[in-house]
């Protein structure tokens, strides 16, 4: 518990009412222009000229719910959801992250930082010893959030999102955190 009363738990099977309970929405007035920096990757932030509303689906994360290679941590103000991420062991012994959500008015709380805080712990725990994260340029907050925790940029892709409708002009970045 924190000071603000946050709660991290391992979502079980018996909680799938939780998971998924929190929908991804956000203001667009800003994107992210990734460019080489010596041998890395940086990036500026450049507003967009007419701002908008997006809203991503939810994958159904529920399915992950029980699996011995995946976690679902789940944030709580008393007994409300406020937070949720998505762990699996990736096939390159990496682990994934995805889907980390917090709820509009419990956001710059560090819920997110205590959801990453558990991600990774989880990670040490099964030996894995790097994260792997993806965005889109157009979710500023989270690739703040990200290189604020320490990732940093392995690359990014302009045609990956081009057969998903609404996303087609975005540019998806990945991020990686050794842990």
């Amino acid at each position: 518990m924190t000071d603000l009363g946050i709660r991290i738990v391992r979502a079980t099977p018996d909680m799938a009412r939780y998971v998924d309970g929190i929908r991804s929405s956000f203001a667009v007035k800003a994107r992210i222009k990734v460019s080489m920096c010596g041998d890395n990757y940086d990036f500026d932030v450049d507003c967009v000229q007419h701002p908008y509303m997006k809203t991503e689906d939810c994958c159904p994360d529920r399915a992950y719910l029980g699996r011995d290679d995946a976690a679902i941590y789940l944030a709580f103000a008393r007994e409300t959801l406020v937070g949720q991420a998505c762990v699996q062991e990736d096939h390159n012994n990496m682990a994934r992250v995805w889907g980390l959500r917090v709820e509009h008015g419990h956001r710059h709380h560090d819920i997110a930082t205590l959801l990453m805080n558990s991600v990774k712990a989880w990670a040490l725990a099964r030996g894995l010893h790097w994260l792997r994260a993806e965005t889109q340029d157009v979710h500023v907050t989270a690739c703040m959030f990200y290189r604020d925790y320490g990732f940093v940029i392995g690359g990014f892709d302009r045609l990956y999102l081009q057969a998903t409708p609404g996303s087609e002009d975005e540019t998806a970045i990945v991020w990686y955190l050794e842990v």
